[in-house]
């Protein structure tokens, strides 16, 4: 009788049904993981690493090539050979590449007394978490009650307010992998920023990831949307005031959203609706690094300031509607977030991301239905898309978005004419195929048998067909 399979630790393994996919699903969530063999040659990269070989300039299919070759050749300052050593043990590592700083676990892997590679993963992924680990330490060891068992993922969004990293800006299209190699190379520049997009683009998201990997990561990341503050009130929200300066003042004064800002970064939303009375104050701001409060002397601020806009600016300026000189002020650096209509590649990614997150289980998005998602131009962009899905889901009774219920949500002005037509004729031999299985079982009153005879299909191909056109 053959012996059962045990793992390191003498546990059996026979019970171990995990399918290959499954296993590289769940290799793929581990972040930053590297596996080498014992001669250094790359063996795995998992999801997040090959993102980090792009920004290096790779492309992702010529990292995948990398497989079987030389780790220096995947990440120059990887120190992950200095695991390649059967006397070497566990170490953490703090390592920085393509604008990241991180700490990792490196350890050789070991069977039967022999070594046969190394494999190393970060457990803090930007200096962010590894000086707030390290503040986190102190603090609970000065209280005698430090927790291992602390989530310090949610500690420190929690301490610095991290609403998005950009981890959450999805797409694999060529105009998102671009975007995100400009934010790598301008997070650490410290220069004023304008990001221009269109609305439900998510220039916020972006605003927020490039604080979250800057040098100004561990300050405050203040947000202030230029539309929603009363024209009167923009003075005292943006630089404070002192106690009794107005009518109304409040005792001891006020911090205005600048002075909050210090040592982090300030993101100025729909910058366009700043008053014209307001644009000489930021300006000044901007060039002498100091705020007056009403009333007030002033003070000098550290600040990182980020702009954005859905509207031309150089337009505004030329209709005397924005200062020139406060607009070249802000463009310093532009990115431009692309339109969700030029990566309609991203729709099926953001589309099922989307799915996932609603309190309702569905079953999914039927073939018909995303080729409807990708034929429309989405004016609203993703904020739109999400939007469409949310409702989508909400009213489906058979657990599917289907092409019937967007028909009813999308204007048909929006949808593009042409592409429909290209596929019009496998549309009709879709619909047709499943008009005619219902129509079959309707008659035969559910028989399947009697169903696929009438169709002249076998049993087996009936029930192909109908799990195809999601008949239940």
């Amino acid at each position: 009788m053959d012996r059962p399979a045990l793992d390191d630790r003498g546990n059996r393994m026979d019970n171990f049904n995990l399918t290959l996919p499954e296993c590289k699903q769940i290799l793929d969530h581990i972040s930053g993981l590297v596996v080498i063999d014992a001669q250094g040659k790359t063996k795995f990269l998992s999801k997040d690493m090959i993102e980090r070989v792009q920004q290096l300039g790779v492309s992702k299919e010529d990292a995948c090539r990398y497989y079987g070759k030389d780790i220096k050749a995947v990440n120059p300052v990887s120190k992950i050979e200095s695991a390649l050593d059967k006397t070497a043990k566990p170490q953490l590592v703090f390592y920085q590449t393509v604008g990241i700083t991180g700490a990792a676990v490196i350890y050789p892997l070991i069977e039967d007394g022999e070594l046969i590679g190394a494999l190393d993963y970060d457990i803090l992924p930007n200096d962010v978490y590894i000086r707030r680990f390290f503040d986190l330490i102190t603090e609970r060891s000065l209280k005698d009650d430090l927790d291992f068992n602390t989530n310090i993922d949610e500690l420190i969004n929690d301490n610095y307010n991290l609403k998005y990293r950009i981890q959450d800006i999805l797409g694999e299209s060529e105009a998102i992998k671009k975007l995100k190699q400009r934010i790598y190379v301008c997070a650490d520049a410290d220069a004023t920023i304008l990001i221009n997009g269109e609305t439900g683009t998510g220039k916020e998201l972006v605003a927020n990831a490039i604080h979250h990997i800057s040098k100004r990561a561990n300050g405050p990341m203040i947000e202030i949307n230029c539309a929603a503050i009363p024209e009167n009130l923009f003075e005292s929200e943006l630089f404070g005031y002192e106690e009794g300066s107005f009518t109304g003042a409040k005792k001891g004064g006020r911090q205005g959203k600048f002075e909050m800002a210090d040592k982090g970064t300030i993101f100025l939303d729909e910058i366009d609706q700043l008053p014209m009375h307001i644009q000489p104050k930021l300006l000044r701001v901007l060039q002498e690094k100091e705020i007056d409060r009403i009333g007030g002397e002033k003070i000098e601020i550290d600040i990182r300031v980020i702009a954005a806009t859905n509207k031309n600016l150089q337009e505004l300026v030329s209709r005397n509607l924005f200062r020139e000189d406060l607009f070249y002020r802000l463009n310093v650096i532009e990115l431009k977030v692309p339109p969700l209509r030029e990566r309609a590649e991203d729709i099926r990614l953001l589309a099922d991301h989307k799915l996932q997150t609603i309190g309702k289980e569905m079953k999914g998005i039927t073939k018909n239905a995303m080729k409807l998602l990708e034929r429309y131009r989405w004016p609203g962009n993703v904020r739109e898309l999400f939007n469409v899905i949310d409702r989508s889901a909400y009213f489906s009774n058979s657990g599917w978005i289907e092409e019937d219920d967007l028909q009813e949500i999308l204007p048909a002005e929006h949808i593009n004419k042409a592409a429909e037509e290209v596929k019009t004729l496998e549309a009709v031999r879709d619909a047709a195929e499943k008009e005619a299985i219902i129509k079959a079982l309707d008659q035969y009153h559910g028989n399947k048998s009697k169903a696929a005879e009438a169709l002249g299909v076998t049993r087996s191909n009936l029930y192909h067909k109908m799990r195809k056109n999601h008949i239940e």
